[in-house]
């Protein structure tokens, strides 16, 4: 069954016809306590209800199963407390690796993962205490992709709204916006800058916050796309009417963002690419290669659509 050279072929067919015609399967708990592999990465994302965690997920999926690993998921729902207790559990588990998704830029649990002898690779989020292996995106130049398409649309007027302050894909949209809006020469209003969690529902919150002034933005720059639902939600509940009165970009390109009752303006990132890279580095460092200076951005595209318009005079 382990494929031995001194077998003959002709006895380890009839083998595993005969393991086959009794329904026999290997215990593969067993085989990697004598081998020092389980044959199994772990794979930690903080929301497994957003679609742009399920893509990176299917890359993951795509890259282990190409190399013959299989990966077992954890969900988060961002919560750091059972993000500890997953990676804890996977840990004593003995996979072989872990994939991470789900930290903040300064979460000091990642440097008792980098001390210990698990291979990991940090995806979308990374972090800034430990110099590990990272592949994501260019989020400022993917949040200068969204801000200046609203500002060569004539907004002067721009909002964002933003999820946790302390994940970096979020430090960095900001930092991008900000920047925009300083070199047109467009005041930053502190009261215009919402964070809020990467939900729906939190969006919609901070959107009802922020639209329900007299004095709101023309246009809204919303972190993610599931974000940029809640704002499509809450305007509508207002009564203002996208994108004539009110300019929504979103980030990510979720499936969702191209529907035909949606159609949302956003920019779009390689996920699937972005699991699937994180996947084989992880894979390449497990049978002998190296990952630690590994680090690769991709480049995010700009997705006009038509949740954004120029402004009304």
């Amino acid at each position: 069954m382990n494929d031995s050279p001194l077998i003959r072929e002709e006895t380890k067919a009839r083998i595993r016809r005969i393991a086959e015609e009794l329904g026999y399967e290997r215990n593969e708990l067993a085989r990697g306590l004598v081998k020092g592999a389980s044959g199994a990465i772990g794979l930690v994302i903080p929301d497994i209800t957003n679609p742009f965690f399920a893509e990176v997920t299917r890359g993951v999926g795509e890259g282990a199963h190409a190399r013959g690993y299989g990966v077992i998921l954890c969900n988060t729902e961002e919560d750091p407390d059972r993000e500890r207790s997953y990676i804890g559990l996977l840990r004593r588990k003995r996979v072989d690796g872990l994939i991470l998704t789900s930290v903040t830029a300064e979460d000091p649990y990642i440097k008792a993962i980098a001390r210990s002898k698990t291979p990991f690779v940090l995806v979308s989020r990374a972090s800034q205490v430990v110099n590990a292996p990272y592949v994501g995106v260019d989020d400022r130049l993917g949040g200068r992709l969204a801000v200046e398409h609203l500002v060569e649309l004539g907004h002067r007027r721009i909002g964002f709204i933003g999820g946790p302050p302390d994940v970096q894909s979020c430090v960095d949209r900001l930092a991008a916006y900000e920047a925009v809006l300083d070199e047109r020469g467009i005041p930053i209003r502190d009261e215009w800058i919402i964070f809020s969690d990467f939900t729906q529902a939190a969006g919609h919150r901070a959107a009802r916050r922020l639209l329900a002034s007299k004095d709101r933005p023309t246009a809204v720059f919303a972190a993610n796309d599931v974000v940029a639902l809640g704002v499509l939600q809450a305007a509508d509940e207002l009564g203002i009417e996208v994108p004539e009165e009110l300019s929504v970009v979103g980030y990510d390109d979720i499936s969702y963002a191209a529907l035909p009752r949606i159609r949302l303006t956003t920019v779009a990132q390689p996920s699937f690419d972005m699991g699937k890279i994180a996947a084989e580095w992880l894979l390449s460092a497990l049978e002998g290669g190296k990952t630690r200076r590994l680090y690769r951005l991709l480049t995010p595209k700009l997705v006009v659509r038509s949740t954004t318009a120029p402004p009304r005079s």
